[in-house]
């Protein structure tokens, strides 16, 4: 009982302390161009010494997310000047890209409809889930993999055209990263898609394949964002001492702790003391477990970067499937970049990416092998990041659409599905 009241302080001492600004803090894109600078940034994550990662570089010609505070821009652009770093600032108040990202909103009933010009809250969506299940119901349904440590429900949708029973099911999920506005949005717009466009492709995929859609399975971290903390990253689940969260997106049982994230509890990218620590990663590994018969396909959203990536991120070598996937992939971003020319690299995550371990698509492939399991890496390549403008977030959905029915489109000519 103790426990409880005094996790119950800690949490109420969190919601009423005053919404964190981010007045005149800059966001920088840093250059690794040799193997110095990419230990140089690791060991700099490492210090969390007045300065914010939002994504390290993982080799040679990657590139660095740093914001910084006011107080800090002298030191961070001194060391980097010294070691021969070059950089760009990318965003000198992010405070103010951060208001500007929410100003679009305008009051509007999104219980019947939801609009993609903007960037959505758990509360537009689940309210949109219910209107579709109300007037949809042959179509949509409700569904939950469990709650969070806060007590917010994990909710999604199940959407299945048709009589058809047994069908293959498609897994999707998002919003694992706190600050991470944009996977959301860009699910919703799938399932719109999916249940009122009149895109043949995906009429046929709602008929083919059965959907299970989560488009926010960390809402605490999701909802602390909102009112709190624009840049917060983990869950709220208090840890040791006075550290809270942990990053879910490493927190899952596959090969968890080899490669990237930290088992400092303070830090942004704290992958817990165990796989499957969190009570959301276990709630939804139950709810997959569920389905694990009929699942076929996973796909996972994140912001940001502009990669697809295809397991496993703890080894080079090419396993399982590698093959089918690597072209599925392939030609999948050919298909997103015809709107709008935007490229994404596609490979592992230890070849494109940060290479880090722990991620439930490599989780979901060494469990129960589907054949098609990928994870976007969405807009942008740190011109934005999570500052990205809302007039960015349709383009976003609408690429990312078109990409998702190449998938199927390809996997289906591959006979993968």
């Amino acid at each position: 009982m103790f426990q409880k009241i005094l996790i119950f302080i800690v949490l109420s001492v969190v919601t009423l302390a005053e919404k964190v600004r981010y007045d005149d803090y800059s966001l920088y894109k840093i250059y690794a161009h040799t193997e110095d600078h990419v230990n140089f940034l690791n060991e700099l994550q490492k210090a969390n010494d007045g300065v914010h990662f939002w994504k390290t570089p993982a080799q040679v010609g990657d590139y660095a997310s740093v914001i910084s505070s006011p107080e800090e821009k002298y030191s961070l652009e001194h060391i980097l000047r010294k070691r021969s770093i070059y950089y760009d600032v990318m965003v000198d108040n992010i405070q103010q890209a951060f208001e500007d990202q929410i100003i679009s909103r305008r009051k509007r009933d999104t219980r019947k409809q939801l609009f993609w010009t903007n960037f959505q809250t758990m509360s537009d969506i689940y309210e949109w889930f219910q209107h579709l299940a109300n007037t949809h119901g042959d179509i949509v349904s409700i569904i939950r993999a469990g709650q969070s440590f806060e007590g917010k429900n994990i909710t999604g949708v199940r959407i299945s055209r048709g009589t058809a029973r047994n069908r293959p099911i498609i897994f999707v999920e998002g919003g694992q990263i706190g600050a991470d506005w944009l996977s959301p949005t860009v699910i919703t717009y799938l399932v719109d898609q999916l249940v009122l466009g009149d895109n043949t492709e995906a009429r046929r995929a709602s008929e083919d394949f059965e959907w299970h859609i989560f488009p926010i399975l960390n809402p605490d971290g999701h909802e602390f964002t909102q009112n709190s903390d624009r840049l917060w990253l983990k869950n709220r689940r208090p840890t040791t001492g006075r550290a809270i969260g942990v990053d879910l997106s490493r927190n899952w049982n596959s090969h968890w702790g080899i490669i990237g994230g930290s088992f400092v509890p303070e830090d942004n990218n704290f992958i817990g003391l165990g796989p499957f620590t969190e009570v959301e990663t276990r709630a939804v590994s139950r709810y997959i477990e569920s389905i694990s018969s009929r699942l076929v396909s996973s796909l996972s959203f994140r912001a940001f970067g502009q990669r697809l990536l295809i397991p496993f991120a703890h080894s080079i070598n090419q396993m399982y499937n590698y093959n089918d996937t690597i072209i599925i992939g392939r030609r999948a971003m050919g298909s997103l970049s015809v709107r709008y020319n935007t490229r994404f690299n596609v490979g592992t995550s230890r070849a494109v990416h940060d290479g880090a371990t722990g991620s439930i698509a490599d989780w979901i492939k060494h469990r129960f092998n589907p054949p098609v399991v990928f994870t976007y890496q969405l807009r942008d390549e740190g011109t934005w990041g999570y500052t990205l403008p809302a007039n960015q977030v349709l383009p976003s959905c609408e690429e990312t659409f078109d990409s998702v029915m190449a998938i199927i489109r390809e996997a289906k000519l591959l006979k993968v599905l």
